[in-house]
């Protein structure tokens, strides 16, 4: 069995999570072995290999260093893929909030974003993502407006992936309530693989 070794140490996103995918893309039976220093990074990595397919097993070296190990079998996405077919009724649904207001008012802003989202939660059940970008993050984290209209999208299954360069660039990763945490590389991948994007 194939073993491919990376040394993701200090690398900022979403270059390990790139850096891992590569590998996977490289062999098609084997493991992918990846040396990271950050929750971050090791969340990211774990959640794109077991999107692929792979299992995926970590091992706490010292604070804050982790070894995954990402073992890529005969289950892969691929295999996936006429379960998904079947299922064409659910065409995935993007909605990209790139502002934590909308248009120019900021005021006004504020009731078209609540507005919006609660008019998401009463469309009939399919599957969608609200991606958060830029100023957008700032709706997901501690005394945000439209936190209570966040959680009870969240508990009908609704997924939110929130941009972690973002909250970093804002120092407010901490104050996150609802939704993943994620990296460039899995939001562009998202937003490829959607039937419908809509950006407010």
């Amino acid at each position: 069995m194939k073993t491919i070794t990376i040394n993701a140490r200090g690398l900022a996103c979403p270059e390990p999570v790139l850096l891992s995918k590569k590998a996977l893309d490289e062999i098609e039976h084997g493991e992918v072995v990846v040396l990271v220093d950050s929750e971050t990074a090791k969340e990211n990595i774990s959640r794109m290999a077991k999107h692929e397919g792979c299992t995926v097993s970590i091992k706490s070296k010292s604070h804050d260093a982790f070894e995954l190990h990402l073992t890529k079998g005969h289950t892969t996405k691929s295999s996936r893929a006429p379960e998904a077919r079947e299922k064409g009724h659910e065409e995935p649904v993007v909605y990209l909030f790139d502002s934590d207001f909308i248009g120019t008012n900021r005021e006004l802003g504020k009731v078209l974003v609540n507005g919006f989202l609660n008019a998401i939660s009463s469309l009939p059940h399919k599957k969608s993502t609200i991606i958060f970008i830029s100023n957008g993050v700032k709706l997901t984290t501690h005394r945000s407006y439209v936190l209570e209209t966040l959680e009870k999208l969240r508990d009908r299954g609704c997924e939110m992936l929130i941009c972690g360069t973002c909250l970093d660039y804002f120092k407010i990763r901490d104050k996150v309530k609802v939704g993943t945490i994620s990296n460039a590389l899995e939001i562009v991948q998202t937003l490829t693989g959607a039937a419908k994007v809509v950006t407010f």
